[in-house]
């Protein structure tokens, strides 16, 4: 890579791997982005139009096009097939957090923030909607719990543990793959789980999800003194 980058959007489209923005403030159209092509093993740039720094969330649709919202909520498209420069699209302009974009179909989907949400949207549109049908699930991860357990010196302390969804992701059945930490029972320690949502769109257009499984998938070590476990990637795999 020819360009410092933090933070930057990476999307594997055609066979090459398209890098946008986490660039410094003396970034211009002609070092914004760059591809590497992983047979030759080069890097080379291309000119885009002026674009903020930093890029939020960036997918790739139809295994064609890499959609991509910026630091200030303005989406873009890019086509590498077809050579087309970065189109502009609409801004997400409703309040919120939204992160794990990814998607399913012709659809995105996302975690809305808290209390356990999972959005989806038209990618033309951004008009963000919930998923309905998970209602008992948002009630189990919108709550907050108490753990106790004794210190080294052997006293008792309380610790607060907040639920929600820590990563949102889609396997290759086409499913929501979640994750959470939970603590159940007496135990001092804490699980990870993961429950794997298929979506169904019904009359009237609405987004349906129904919970195929939810499971235990690693346990935090008693003695530890972490309660929570962050997901940073998960891949689905055929075995």
């Amino acid at each position: 890579m020819k360009m410092a980058r933090a933070s930057a959007s990476a999307s594997f489209v055609d066979g090459k791997i398209y890098v946008f923005g986490g660039c410094r403030e003396d970034a211009d159209s002609s070092n914004w982005a760059e591809v590497f092509d992983p047979i030759y093993q080069t890097w080379g740039k291309f000119n885009t139009p002026k674009m903020a720094h930093n890029i939020n969330q960036s997918v790739v649709i139809e295994e064609k096009k890499v959609y991509s919202v910026d630091e200030d909520d303005q989406s873009f498209n890019f086509l590498p097939s077809e050579g087309r420069l970065w189109k502009r699209g609409k801004k997400d302009s409703k309040l919120g957090s939204r992160n794990d974009w990814c998607v399913i179909g012709k659809l995105l989907y996302c975690r809305g923030g808290t209390r356990g949400r999972i959005l989806w949207c038209q990618p033309d549109e951004l008009d963000w909607k919930e998923v309905k049908g998970l209602e008992e699930l948002q009630l189990y991860l919108s709550c907050t719990r108490y753990i106790f357990r004794r210190t080294s010196d052997k006293r008792p302390s309380k610790i607060q543990v907040k639920y929600d969804i820590s990563k949102l992701c889609s396997n290759s059945s086409g499913n929501i793959v979640i994750f959470w930490s939970a603590h159940i029972g007496d135990s001092e320690s804490m699980d990870l789980w993961s429950a794997e949502i298929s979506m169904e769109r019904r009359e009237g257009g609405e987004i349906w999800g129904k919970i195929e499984w939810s499971n235990a998938v690693f346990k935090l070590d008693p003695l530890s003194n972490s309660y929570s476990v962050k997901v940073l990637f998960s891949a689905s795999v055929r075995l």
